[in-house]
């Protein structure tokens, strides 16, 4: 269903992934079957050979040639890293112009949702501009500079071209003169997990689509980790534990809004969380299926590994991302089809 998709929202490991779709399809968004046979294996191969931050990625000679970036600019090193190891060289007007891609990401200075797209950037406090003159992997960088873990990305920002928008509508008001010269930004997760704003807003209609499908891949509340010098070196990504907690609670809060939405019928659309098993899933929708059904599908505990696979940029064992991959499978399928199920209930979709 690729050629239906008409909006694209991002936030953290998503945009990562996404850059990437978009930069091996040459800045074009990818046919079904392109994808399944081209960009899939391309990208798997990817993820699974190269790690983008960590002790293995920067190397000893990194680490001498890099030393005050390691510390003080390890955004600035994952932005490399996205050109140097996963190829993604465009620039943010290189982009399709449908579907249109919003990459989100957390303002220091206002701390509102700024975003990039093909044709703009900026937050409504700050102001917008509508020619980004950025790369592909810098937006996606900032996206994914996790707070503390990473650090902010600083963008030298063009003097000229600012406006004033309406808050609710997005449209300019006017021009504006630029406020600073620069802007800090962090991982869109800072402000909200689920990248829903671009497109969804509680109780109104959808943005750019009729139809969303919310993807939940954040993994558990997990306990404090090792603190931020340990965590580095194991390429994993530290934040503090009120952050963790905070972050947490928005998600679960967003995810709420959205799924009342959905029952009350103000929006089309569904949120899949990862490490729900087909089984749970089937429990939720009152669905029953033969019991030997379930063993096509990935056990319960294989659902949980997926589920709590680190947050980290290291590349990830095949066998994990096979796992990985074939959950998040298993539940939008399971999901998607026990929805059509639900509005059309003579068929039973999820047979095939």
């Amino acid at each position: 269903m690729l050629e239906q998709v008409s909006s694209l929202s991002t936030v953290s490991g998503g945009s990562l992934v996404t850059a990437a779709v978009f930069a091996h399809s040459g800045m074009s968004w990818p046919r079904s079957e392109q994808y399944r046979s081209e960009v899939y294996p391309l990208l798997r191969d990817l993820i699974t050979s190269r790690d983008l931050l960590s002790f293995r990625a920067i190397g000893w000679r990194g680490v001498l040639r890099h030393n005050v970036r390691v510390l003080s600019d390890r955004a600035g090193l994952l932005a490399d890293f996205l050109e140097e190891k996963w190829k993604i060289v465009g620039r943010l007007t290189d982009l399709p112009d449908e579907p249109n891609w919003w990459i989100n990401t957390t303002s220091i200075e206002t701390g509102k949702n700024w975003r990039f797209s093909k044709r703009e950037m900026g937050d409504w406090q700050f102001g917008r501009h509508y020619n980004p003159p950025f790369g592909i992997a810098k937006a996606a960088a900032a996206s994914a500079a996790v707070p503390y873990g990473i650090g902010a990305l600083t963008f030298v920002l063009p003097k000229d071209g600012w406006h004033r928008t309406d808050p609710a509508t997005r449209q300019p008001l006017g021009r504006t003169a630029l406020s600073a010269s620069r802007v800090r930004l962090w991982d869109g997760g800072a402000y909200e997990n689920l990248g829903l704003e671009a497109l969804y807003k509680p109780g109104e209609p959808l943005r750019g689509c009729d139809f969303i499908i919310c993807s939940d891949a954040s993994g558990p509340l997990m306990p404090p980790g090792r603190g931020p010098v340990g965590s580095l070196l194991r390429g994993e990504l530290w934040s503090p534990r009120l952050f963790d907690v905070t972050s947490d609670q928005i998600r679960a809060l967003r995810s709420r809004m959205i799924a009342r939405d959905f029952e009350s019928g103000t929006i089309r659309g569904v949120l899949l969380k990862m490490g729900n098993s087909v089984r749970d899933i089937d429990v939720k929708l009152n669905r029953l299926r033969e019991p030997q059904e379930y063993d096509r599908f990935l056990p319960d505990y294989e659902s949980r590994l997926a589920l709590n696979h680190p947050t980290d940029l290291k590349a990830p064992s095949v066998d994990m991302f096979d796992r990985i991959a074939r959950h998040g499978f298993e539940v939008a399928d399971a999901v998607l089809t026990g929805r059509a199920q639900a509005a059309f209930p003579q068929t039973r979709p999820w047979a095939d």
